[in-house]
């Protein structure tokens, strides 16, 4: 069966499996769908405004098309993670190019909804640093965990980050806390915690898998 997989930069005919994947991703095990939470919309409806910002091909951020690489079997994708190399493109944060396309990709109304939430995403925030390699969005299909796909994923994006910068010397990436099992995929990958931010505030968790959100580092 391993020998059936391939890995490939992500294109536009994966796009319906991406727009996927960001959104189990950000259930991080649970039912919880922040961004459906925070838009106030099904996750049909998020998946829809994915797919129309994954379409614009805007490099640079973890909603970009650019940024995913995947592991197909028999051409099929069944595992993907999202990378980046943060501020390569003009030097834009990826948070702004995020932003900018949610404002260009999802209904006015929805977005304004969110307006009143900012002090929730604030509470988990952790800064992006300029320069790094940044990982993000990693989901596998149920029936193909237990090959190490996402590791896979990860080599090549590394591989990827000394392509675009040579002299990019560490990868992060977020994970909440209550994801035991995808945080020891990173560390087995040599990735380490160095920051733990947690918040009190009890609405939290009506919009994020979890309160405690963890920042990993690997030097490259």
């Amino acid at each position: 069966m391993t020998d059936n997989y391939t890995i490939r930069k992500a294109t536009l005919k994966d796009v319906d499996f991406i727009a996927k994947v960001i959104i189990e991703a950000e259930k991080s095990m649970t039912n919880n769908n922040g961004l459906g939470k925070f838009f106030e919309m099904t996750d049909e409806e998020v998946g829809k405004c994915l797919v129309k910002m994954l379409e614009e091909e805007v490099p640079g951020c973890e909603m970009s098309l650019d940024s995913f690489i995947v592991a197909c079997y028999n051409d099929v994708p069944v595992s993907a993670m999202g990378g980046w190399l943060e501020g390569y493109y003009d030097g834009m944060p990826s948070a702004l190019i995020k932003s900018n396309l949610i404002s260009f990709c999802f209904p006015l109304e929805n977005v304004m909804k969110t307006k009143t939430k900012g002090d929730l995403v604030r509470e988990l925030h952790i800064e992006r640093e300029m320069g790094t390699y940044q990982l993000e969005y990693s989901f596998t299909e149920n029936e193909h965990r237990g090959h190490r796909l996402i590791n896979r994923i990860m080599t090549e994006h590394l591989k990827y980050a000394k392509e675009l910068n040579r002299e990019v010397r560490k990868a992060q990436l977020h994970v909440f806390e209550n994801n035991p099992t995808i945080i020891k995929v990173h560390e087995r990958s040599g990735f380490r915690i160095v920051k733990r931010v947690e918040s009190s505030n009890p609405k939290v968790l009506e919009y994020f898998p979890y309160n405690v959100e963890l920042l990993m580092e690997k030097d490259l």
